[in-house]
């Protein structure tokens, strides 16, 4: 999978947990800056494992702090 499909699933998923469009999603903010709670992240995570069909640890988030880290990481571990 590439870093550049990973990058828009989440800014989409991102962006719709945030009632936002993802043209408002920054792929270089820290999830943080979003607001997203430790639940929300949990959930991401999962959804995420579904649709690239591998195990993820919990901590993914935190380890790769933006949507482009996370994207990239994914990319390259494939």
């Amino acid at each position: 999978m590439k870093a550049e499909d990973i990058q828009r699933w989440l800014v989409e998923r991102v962006a719709a947990s945030l009632e936002l469009t993802p043209a408002d999603i920054d792929v270089r903010a820290p999830f943080q800056h979003y607001g997203l709670d430790s639940m929300e992240q949990l959930r991401i995570i999962g959804e995420l494992e579904t649709w690239l069909r591998r195990e993820l640890e919990e901590t993914l988030l935190r380890r790769y702090p933006t949507i482009e880290a996370v994207a990239a990481f994914l990319a390259k571990a494939a």
